[in-house]
């Protein structure tokens, strides 16, 4: 008796892990966002799709701020996860340059001519803000820039809200171009580089 019954307890374990393992799918679905990549090179903040594509943003080869404690690799790590929070919060459309607390910043905006709303990351304090945001998106690397708004007075606002794909469609294809907008423009000079 006791040889039939385990038998029977065999078969029973063995049809339940059958039907759990049916009807367990593996879940292919990619969480979509932000993160910081330095598995090849310069530490890179990337975005990722729900497809699991990845599109690098900014690359972060400047050690200017090293000396600060804000190594290439660090600020990769907290632009990332700022960029992340504000996509998230869905407060990210516009990127621009801006002041925020007597200091020149990269920044977020909801619209254009719109205030600096979330630091993105501060500039050095003579590094011309313009020219860093015209090549600051690796997506846009090869584009014209735009060096007639630095003679204008004007300030780009880059339109990212298209390439951040919240419904799950692949990337768009084309990256937007800067809106000039003509809010205080910060100091002029200084390097390119992140």
């Amino acid at each position: 008796m006791k040889s039939s019954t385990v038998k029977a307890l065999t078969v029973a374990c063995g049809l339940s892990l059958a039907t759990i393992a049916t009807t367990a799918k593996p879940s292919y679905s990619q969480s979509a966002g932000f993160s910081c990549d330095n598995t090849s090179g310069a530490p890179t903040t990337v975005y990722q799709n729900r497809q699991g594509v990845q599109e690098p943003w900014i690359k972060w080869v400047s050690d200017a701020f090293s000396s600060s404690g804000y190594s290439p690799l660090t600020r990769c790590r907290e632009v990332s996860g700022r960029l992340e929070t504000y996509r998230a919060s869905k407060k990210l459309k516009y990127i621009t340059v801006g002041m925020m607390n007597r200091q020149p910043v990269v920044c977020t905006a909801s619209q254009v001519n719109g205030r600096c709303e979330g630091l993105i990351f501060t500039l050095k304090p003579n590094q011309d803000a313009v020219r860093t945001l015209n090549n600051l998106l690796a997506w846009r690397e090869g584009q014209a820039a735009t060096p007639s708004l630095r003679e204008s007075g004007e300030v780009p606002y880059i339109d990212v809200s298209g390439r951040l794909q919240e419904s799950g469609s692949e990337m768009a294809p084309k990256a937007p171009a800067a809106v000039p907008a003509t809010p205080e423009a910060p100091s002029a000079g200084g390097s390119r580089e992140l």
